[in-house]
């Protein structure tokens, strides 16, 4: 990273970077977040952008957790103290628009250069509301199962195809599940089960259910479905009934990214996205770790799904530099922009072209994976509904009630009449 940006780094958390340097330089101030191998990338783009401007510095301003990014980004918006252009989680669309912090990019497009249609249309609809569009697609990821190459071949297993079921899934994960050296304990796990309900919501979908009713304001009719309550049974009893799964601990935390136990061959097959494959390059490079990636298998009977996590890059509706502001945003999200950071492993590139072309050059496959389960993806509800952190952070109860001899109807049931109290559909 350049002096003059981690300079920027560390004035986003003590002050604030005015419009124009010391000697009448125009300043552009964007916020986002950039670790490790995303540093040189974010540079080299950046770099690419001031080539384009001469004369124009970007000041980068970050912080080293996501938690202290989005409260660092909101404090910002909200006291009407903004970066120009800033990195949006899709998890933050919904209040950014509701309390009208987002510039409408729409209008401005075609004078940036920019062709919506080269989008993927599904991750687009994440940052979009009517005509308007408030973000321009990044890179996103769509959840899919990883497993262990190596296991299976062990086992004398198929690899998993797109199109298994949930019969199949358990079928391999039971046979996966191991006591190897006989002392009576569990040594190799068919699966893992995930709290977080980022990782467990796309299961319920694949299986037909889900949390919330199609207009996204009440969950009793839906959560405490026949369908959803089947799906709820069938993915508790990786733990409860069929031992494929270890029992949960600790807190319902899930990035997708960390392959824990999964990389020392401790569990077979796992829930992620697309970061899982940067994570996985370590385990690859010292214990030879083969692992392949694929679609979340479905109920049968019932389409295939997934949910589609992503970000892009928003501009405030009140900025002094908005021309500069659309224009970088533009410059990060273009079909270059999402080669680079795709070619670097970083995600699946939101721009279609691009993330064709890096499955086309990717001759492990992987890429293609998640290219063919985004072709499933749905938007998720933390995209949609603006008091959603409130209702993930009680939907882990619903498990752990299960988990604990609950009735999967009466967990439901009740949790349906709590997320209706949240929401405000009942009184």
């Amino acid at each position: 990273m350049t002096r003059r940006a981690a300079l920027a780094l560390l004035l986003w958390g003590c002050g604030s970077v005015g419009g124009s340097s010391g000697g009448g330089v125009e300043v552009v101030r964007l916020a986002h977040r950039a670790r490790g191998p995303e540093v040189s990338v974010a540079e080299s783009l950046l770099d690419r952008y001031r080539n384009l401007n001469p004369g124009l510095q970007v000041a980068q301003l970050a912080a080293a957790t996501n938690a202290g990014y989005r409260e660092r980004l909101f404090k910002s918006l909200s006291t009407g103290t903004p970066p120009d252009a800033f990195l949006l989680d899709h998890g933050d669309v919904p209040a950014a628009i509701e309390r009208g912090w987002l510039l409408d990019l729409a209008p401005y497009l075609s004078r940036a250069g920019v062709d919506q249609e080269a989008f993927n249309p599904a991750v687009l609809a994440i940052f979009r509301r009517g005509s308007a569009l408030y973000a321009l697609p990044r890179g996103y990821s769509p959840v899919v199962v990883a497993y262990n190459k190596d296991l299976f071949d062990r086992a004398g297993l198929p690899y998993p195809t797109d199109d298994w079921t949930w019969d199949d899934f358990l079928r391999v994960a039971r046979l996966l599940t191991r006591d190897n050296d006989g002392d009576g304990e569990i040594d190799q796990w068919g699966t893992s089960f995930e709290r977080g309900v980022a990782a467990w919501l796309p299961w319920l979908w694949s299986g037909g259910g889900d949390v919330l009713c199609a207009d996204g304001r009440r969950a009793r009719g839906c959560l405490d479905s026949p369908t959803t309550i089947a799906a709820l049974r069938w993915y508790t009893g990786w733990v409860t009934t069929e031992r494929v799964a270890p029992p949960p601990t600790g807190r319902p935390s899930w990035s997708g990214t960390d392959l824990g136990a999964f990389a020392n061959g401790g569990i077979a097959m796992v829930t992620v996205v697309h970061g899982a494959i940067p994570s996985s390059r370590p385990p690859i490079a010292a214990r030879g770790l083969r692992v392949g990636f694929v679609e979340l298998p479905h109920r049968a009977g019932f389409a295939p799904a997934t949910a589609l996590y992503a970000s892009g890059y928003a501009v405030p509706r009140v900025t002094l530099r908005r021309r500069l502001a659309i224009e970088l945003a533009a410059s990060l999200a273009d079909s270059l922009a999402a080669a680079t950071r795709g070619d670097a492993g970083l995600e699946l590139p939101a721009v279609t072209a691009a993330a064709v072309a890096l499955v086309a050059q990717d001759t492990s496959g992987r890429e293609a994976a998640f290219l063919r389960a985004a072709a499933h993806g749905r938007v998720p509800w933390s995209a949609r509904v603006e008091r959603w952190p409130e209702l993930e952070a009680v939907l882990p109860d619903l498990m752990d009630r299960v988990l604990g001899g609950g009735r999967p109807e009466a967990a439901a049931r009740d949790m349906a009449r709590r997320l209706d109290r949240l929401l405000g559909a009942v009184r």
